[in-house]
């Protein structure tokens, strides 16, 4: 297992900040393409027009979709006669993918919808068909969920992947299980790249101790960026045979849910990391303050 390292400092010197802060940014950006057609009033794919979101020149424009099931209670009087459940589908904007120059971009967004929470309790393993490891063994719900938005992203990087580009793959939450999947399908694959960089947010543990370990002789830079407060990076347990991958870059903020915002807990912690000259928003509010209290004393 790699060792950990915590923010703020020292961090591994290969560890590339400001990419990183970047990364989790464009998390931001795939969760306003969810909220597009959110707002939009969840039209179906073919009707969704979505306006472009960016960062620089990265451009998220046209998101990957995420097809779940579920079963859900029917509701029931007391001569109801039929079947108790019924089958609810949900498809979903679920991330985007992005060419930037010589950089090709995935950005998996966490949780939101029923389908995918009911997926997150799925931790029965079983093995994922991509990762040339038999008897791996890989959590079964998020297994699931990259199985639905695989054909999308492949389709994405065979026509553009090449020995002179990096493909960068970036989650959150549910969305940092999906980056470490994708990341091994990649690795394993036929496709050529220059690097494969993973960054992934709040993730949980996402397989085995076996898959773990074959993850990490991967060619590729993997980094974990977790909060020592947050739930969602403790489970499945260990001692249902689940292992974290990648280099786990630690901090400590907040408790409760409220360590496991992308906005309140980690993007502070990587800005400050990536600026550490820069004035936090905590500290520019505190001059604010003190400014306002030095003028209102001057004019008594």
């Amino acid at each position: 297992m790699a060792s950990a390292y915590w923010f703020p400092a020292p961090l591994p010197a290969d560890f590339p900040c400001r990419v990183a802060l970047r990364c989790a940014r464009l998390v931001g950006l795939a969760y306003a393409l969810y909220q597009q057609w959110s707002d939009a009033g969840k039209p179906p794919a073919a009707r969704m027009r979505f306006r472009p979101v960016a960062l620089g020149r990265i451009v998220l424009a046209d998101p990957f979709w995420r097809t779940l099931t579920y079963r859900k209670p029917r509701p029931r009087g007391p001569k109801a006669t039929g079947p108790r459940f019924q089958t609810m589908v949900e498809h979903t904007p679920a991330g985007a993918c992005a060419e930037s120059g010589k950089i090709l971009y995935m950005v998996f967004r966490g949780t939101i919808g029923n389908a995918e929470k009911i997926t997150n309790f799925m931790a029965g393993k079983e093995d994922a068909v991509f990762d040339d490891l038999p008897g791996g063994g890989v959590h079964r719900g998020f297994l699931r969920c990259y199985a639905t938005v695989r054909e999308s992203i492949l389709d994405f990087l065979e026509a553009r992947a090449g020995r002179d580009k990096t493909i960068r793959i970036a989650g959150y939450s549910l969305g940092g299980a999906l980056a470490s999947l994708a990341a091994m399908d990649v690795a394993t694959s036929w496709l050529p790249y220059r690097k494969l960089e993973v960054f992934t947010f709040a993730s949980p543990r996402t397989g085995s101790v076996k898959w773990a370990e074959h993850y990490d002789r991967q060619r590729q830079s993997s980094w974990r960026i977790a909060n020592k407060q947050d739930p969602v990076a403790k489970v499945p347990f260990k001692f249902l045979g689940y292992r974290h991958v990648g280099v786990p870059l630690r901090f400590a903020a907040l408790s409760g849910l409220a360590a496991h915002s992308l906005d309140n807990a980690y993007l502070p912690v990587l800005r400050a990391a990536a600026h550490p000259h820069r004035p936090t928003p905590q500290a520019k509010a505190a001059s604010r303050s003190r400014n306002s209290v030095s003028v209102a004393a001057a004019t008594r």
